[in-house]
């Protein structure tokens, strides 16, 4: 990590922190819809993996070549949409369409 331990961090904590931000580094470069050149929270940085994740899922259930298969493949989850189910991206859902900004709780 950078620069020293703040007052009253035990390192282990520090070493934790920092390999997480790495984390989220390493995400908002893999995932191709992050804005490359807008700040974003850690949140949405999940919400647009969330959503990516389940956009690949939705293009391997209905890729042709799966499709001529038989049985229709199983869901990779259980929560999962079925094929042609239109969903809400979880980034729409915490968007103000009047401001475009992200809602806070509280």
């Amino acid at each position: 990590c950078k620069g020293g331990p703040p007052s009253g961090e035990e390192p282990a904590a520090l070493c934790l922190q920092c390999d997480m931000n790495d984390c989220y580094s390493r995400l908002r470069k893999l995932v191709p819809t992050i804005p490359p050149n807008k700040r974003v929270s850690k949140v949405e940085i999940l919400q647009h993996v969330i959503d990516y994740i389940l956009d690949l899922q939705l293009a391997l259930e209905t890729h042709p070549a799966l499709l001529r298969q038989q049985p229709p493949p199983p869901a990779l989850h259980p929560g999962s949409c079925p094929v042609g189910t239109p969903r809400t991206p979880l980034t729409a859902l915490n968007t103000d369409p009047v401001r475009g900004s992200v809602n806070k709780p509280g």
